[in-house]
């Protein structure tokens, strides 16, 4: 068998050989002696890194330059069509101290609504096919208490609860707004 082996050696194999293992090492040696980070943009060609050689997410939008960041950006479309012409959204609102008090807003009529916690607030006409929103506030310097406010149609003006944190309807200020 080597005397078969030894009849078929050439110096085109010979050389062949010993080409492939100094490829091969040599790669190897790169992989493993190269310092980290030692290849920077100086040692890469341009047009030699392509799109499968760059790890998913591992460019961010400052790597880019700012005309690449520009090119991303898309073409204004059409201008959407002008909306109706008419009132505000935002109809009626009111400031109710904890007391029932109207102090600012449209408000016409207010104030407790005869149970703890619990007010009516009535506006220049109807607000039942509006949509009622309130939060806790206060109207001069002192801080918002903790609790929650919830509102409801009571016969075209607003009812509003308020409670403290621990859920316990409290008499509490609040802001409401009033959308139609």
């Amino acid at each position: 068998m080597l005397r078969h082996l030894i009849d078929r050696l050439t110096y085109a194999n010979v050389v062949a050989t010993m080409a492939l293992f100094i490829a091969l090492g040599g790669t190897s040696y790169a992989a493993i002696k190269l310092p980290h980070n030692s290849v920077g943009t100086e040692q890469i060609k341009t047009g030699a890194v392509h799109t499968g050689e760059i790890r998913d997410r591992t460019i961010r939008l400052q790597d880019l330059s700012t005309s690449a960041r520009s090119s991303l950006r898309g073409q204004t479309g059409p201008q959407g069509p002008q909306g109706p012409a008419g009132a505000p959204a935002i109809k009626h609102f009111a400031s109710v101290s904890s007391s029932g008090g109207l102090v600012r807003g449209d408000a016409t009529s207010g104030g407790s609504g005869g149970a703890i916690g619990a007010y009516v607030i009535g506006f220049a006409d109807s607000v039942s096919g509006c949509a009622y929103t309130a939060t806790l506030g206060t109207t001069d310097s002192s801080a918002a208490p903790a609790g929650r406010v919830t509102v409801n149609d009571q016969a075209g003006r607003v009812g509003v609860q308020t409670y403290d944190a621990a859920g316990t309807p409290t008499d509490l200020p609040f802001h409401l707004i009033v959308a139609c």
